[in-house]
């Protein structure tokens, strides 16, 4: 290799020094030494990743340099001024092609910008413009967000589902049709009329409408229980995939005035254990959120991590943002964490090898979320053992049989193209990860359990816990209005045990939180006055059916929280099963709000605010990576690694 501009031949750049990609080889000129861009090619080789961001993510040069080198290359001028792209257009082609026309209005001696990467950086080495004054260079990021903004109209309707695609989908947009109207307006006023005519009747003839509704609820959660875990294999086998084989990863995190908790999650993503050069991070930040742009400039971001404006639009929800993600998206594989997320360091790595060993049908990895600050009280304690009997129990239960769950808000993991063959989230459903689950059954997709751990954190007072889970059984109203309007081709789609499993997770978990109260008040008052097993004929087997709801409930209630705490390796949560009925009264408050906020607020977003927790131990951010969570790689070639 040359060690001088002398071997380089050509006047145009179009050639590289020996052994240099001519992605790279032109720094050679502008003060990074031979060897260390030798030393970053032999990298990318062997990660097989895009060898300038493989240089970017090494820190010898930043976004900034690298860009004024490349003009310098080209001799095209460096614009760091404003400007503004002209609108239209593919939006994902242009992104990708790093080259957009100016409006005459920004700086008029510019047509076009230029910001390339990847194969289209090549390609401008290799053949593009050179010695003009009427193309600029910018950076990507600010190539990125002028695009963003010229086109913020476009990309607010594809993110709100309001352009053609998402118009022909359904949605939680329309709400209920007039036959669920219909049917629903019926039922409430024949039960309402016969619980003031015929008390008695009315409640065992809807024990024994809604018994098989509740015991296929209760089936479910003791049938998971019996689900053993799999295996390990990951720590107890050292299995780790080599860097060559590993995608590249997008990661969305929507945020949404989160300055408190900004610091930590940045020390959480800078510990994921994943080469940086294959790393897509997108911090998707509101339009009008000010204060954490604010604080987000005055943070040195990494090449890798970028920060994503959402154009102004409505609704204002999660979806909507992570729905630009996907536009957006450079990686095959697709996850979202939120803002007080700690996730396990090698949790990508894991979804990665998940995905690379199972079939192409398998689609979606949900990550296990845990509550790490159960010391702090009742409350927050009662909410980590309820994550532990759906994340370590009922879940991975469900997954192993085939069934498909609801998924969680975050730390689900996705393959790109199957999220863009759905359509991306419902932007208008409070609960998009509920609706995008059963969205994916429909399309004939599969879920897995990913044994990884992300530490979150939950409400400590009951306020901010009630509108919390509020907004979630709003979603799973929304969910399930919007997927029950064509029962039969839901069956037809999704397969009568995935409809089954729907109608018990979502429908079930609605109508018992809403109606189990009403029906233990009852059913106690008629015990005190010797009338609940003393009716014969048609009560006879209503009561029967009672009976075994509420023998069988009771231990589905307390069996798979128990069983989680063993699971995650935390007894002392044990003491509170006794807590659980209260709890659980609660959840029957946040149902009736979230009924009232169907009708009334159907599409607002109650947000939860986080870094008000004070006793999250053990994940301080910047910490690394520690002896549980380093697995080391197996000795062998990188071939023969998985």
């Amino acid at each position: 290799m040359g060690g001088s501009g002398s071997d380089r031949s050509g006047s145009g750049g179009g050639e590289a020094y020996a052994g240099l990609p001519i992605e790279i080889a032109f720094l050679a000129h502008h003060d990074i030494a031979l060897s260390e861009l030798t030393r970053v090619a032999r990298r990318a080789e062997r990660r097989r990743t895009e060898v300038a961001r493989e240089l970017l993510a090494s820190g010898l040069i930043d976004e900034e340099g690298f860009y004024r080198a490349l003009a310098a290359e080209l001799g095209l001028p460096f614009h760091a001024g404003a400007f503004a792209f002209v609108a239209g257009g593919d939006y994902g082609a242009i992104l990708n092609g790093g080259i957009a026309p100016v409006t005459g209005d920004a700086d008029r001696r510019f047509r076009f910008m230029l910001a390339p990467e990847g194969p289209a950086l090549r390609r401008m080495l290799e053949a593009g413009p050179r010695q003009r004054d009427d193309i600029g260079v910018v950076t990507p990021r600010r190539f990125g967000a002028a695009l963003r903004l010229a086109n913020g109209v476009d990309l607010a309707i594809h993110a709100a589902n309001l352009d053609a695609a998402g118009l022909a989908r359904d949605s939680a947009r329309t709400g209920a049709s007039r036959g669920q109207r219909i049917t629903a307006g019926g039922a409430a006023a024949a039960a309402a009329a016969g619980g003031i005519f015929v008390p008695l009747e009315t409640f065992f003839a809807m024990a024994l409408l809604l018994g098989p509704l509740f015991l296929g609820l209760i089936f479910l959660r003791l049938a998971a229980v019996i689900e053993q875990p799999e295996p390990d294999l990951w720590r107890k086998h050292r299995w780790r995939i080599d860097d060559s084989r590993l995608p590249v990863y997008t990661v969305a995190v929507p945020l949404y005035r989160e300055e408190a908790v900004l610091h930590q999650l940045l020390g959480a993503l800078a510990n994921l254990d994943y080469p940086a050069a294959k790393l897509d991070i997108r911090l998707l930040i509101e339009a009008d959120d000010l204060g954490l742009q604010a604080a987000l400039a005055r943070v040195s971001l990494p090449a890798h991590i970028a920060v994503t404006v959402v154009p102004p639009g409505q609704p204002r929800t999660k979806p909507r943002a992570l729905n630009l993600a996907l536009a957006e998206a450079r990686g095959s594989l697709f996850t979202i964490f939120d803002a007080e997320d700690i996730p396990d360091p090698q949790q990508l790595r894991m979804a990665a090898a998940h995905f690379l060993k199972e079939p192409e049908d398998l689609v979606c990895l949900q990550a296990r979320l845990v509550i790490d600050h159960a010391a702090e009280g009742r409350l927050p304690a009662l909410f980590a053992l309820e994550y532990a009997a759906l994340f370590d129990v009922l879940n991975p239960g469900l997954l192993q049989s085939g069934l498909p769950i609801m998924l969680g808000g975050t730390s689900n993991h996705f393959r790109t193209d199957a999220l863009r063959a759905v359509g991306g989230w419902d932007a208008w459903n409070v609960t998009e990860d509920a609706d995008l689950g059963l969205r994916l059954a429909r399309a004939g997709y599969r879920m897995g359990d990913l044994p990884s751990d992300t530490y979150e954190e939950a409400p400590l007072t009951l306020r901010a816990w009630l509108k919390q889970r509020s907004r979630w059984i709003k979603g799973y109203m929304q969910t399930l209005v919007t997927h029950s309007r064509h029962p039969v081709r839901l069956v037809r789609e999704a397969g009568l045990p995935a409809t089954f499993t729907f109608l018990t997770l979502g429908f079930g978990t609605v109508v018992s939180a809403l109606a189990y109260p009403v029906f233990a008040i009852v059913a106690f008052l008629a015990c005190c006055e010797g009338t609940l097993f003393a009716a014969t004929g048609f009560f006879s087997v209503s009561s029967t059916l009672a009976a075994v709801v509420w023998i069988f409930g009771a231990i589905a209630l307390f069996l798979p929280p128990a069983v989680g705490a063993l699971r995650r390796g935390q007894p002392r949560l044990l003491r509170l099963l006794p807590w659980l009925p209260l709890y659980y009264g609660l959840v029957c408050i946040a149902a009736w709000m979230a009924l009232h906020e169907y009708r009334a607020r159907r599409f607002s977003w109650n947000k939860t605010t986080h870094g008000v927790a004070q006793q999250r131990p053990g994940h301080a951010p910047g910490a690394g990576l520690t002896d549980a969570e380093a697995i080391p790689a197996p000795p062998g070639p990188a071939a023969a690694r998985y």
